[in-house]
């Protein structure tokens, strides 16, 4: 067994590694700079963001304490405004199942502007893309081509959504006889009943 020895307590500058006394000052103090700095760079940084945070929970607090209701209300007329006007865009689409409706239109147009129709055709086709399917009618024309023209610029007016996709004139060479046209018009229709 070994006597019992006292044992001193050393201090912290005595458990530095074997510097001098001012140098071990010196690493004390640069850790203490460094530390501080970091520290007070975050906390820059995180009163930064606190202020910004702060001026977004102040925008939205006077947002939903003062706008709340006149939004909702607004909100609620422009979604009415937009209803309609949805509404009134679909009126001017047809309906797939009115092509008899859009051919005595077609039909009227031609008896205003004296033209005789002597043949009708119609079929319906699917386009991508397309609102509803596209209803496309040929008709055989006999009038004068004047007529014919006064026929098709009609056609924006009674039908909006028509489009002339192909127009063959054959002017009469004598006297006296019609002319005679082939168009075919292409009206957009929405889908549905």
């Amino acid at each position: 067994m070994q006597p019992e020895t006292k044992q001193n307590k050393k201090s912290f500058l005595d458990s530095l590694p074997k510097m001098g006394r001012v140098s071990q000052l010196v690493l004390l103090i640069g850790i203490f700079l460094v530390i501080f700095i970091g520290l007070l760079m975050l906390n820059r940084q995180l009163s930064t963001r606190e202020a910004g945070l702060n001026g977004t929970l102040t925008n939205l607090q006077r947002i939903l304490s003062t706008g709340g209701q006149i939004s909702q209300t607004k909100y609620e007329a422009d979604l009415a405004q937009a209803t309609a006007a949805n509404e009134a865009a679909k009126a001017a689409y047809p309906n797939p199942n009115q092509a008899p409706e859009i051919l005595d239109s077609l039909l009227e147009i031609a008896s205003i502007n004296n033209i005789y129709v002597t043949s009708t055709s119609i079929s319906s086709a699917t386009q991508p893309g397309a609102l509803g399917p596209t209803l496309s009618f040929t008709l055989g024309l006999k009038g004068q081509i004047p007529s014919f023209e006064n026929f098709l610029l009609a056609l924006d007016t009674k039908l909006p959504t028509s489009q002339i996709s192909a127009v063959t004139f054959n002017a009469s060479s004598k006297e006296g006889e019609y002319d005679t046209a082939s168009i075919k018009i292409d009206v957009l229709s929405r889908a549905g009943k």
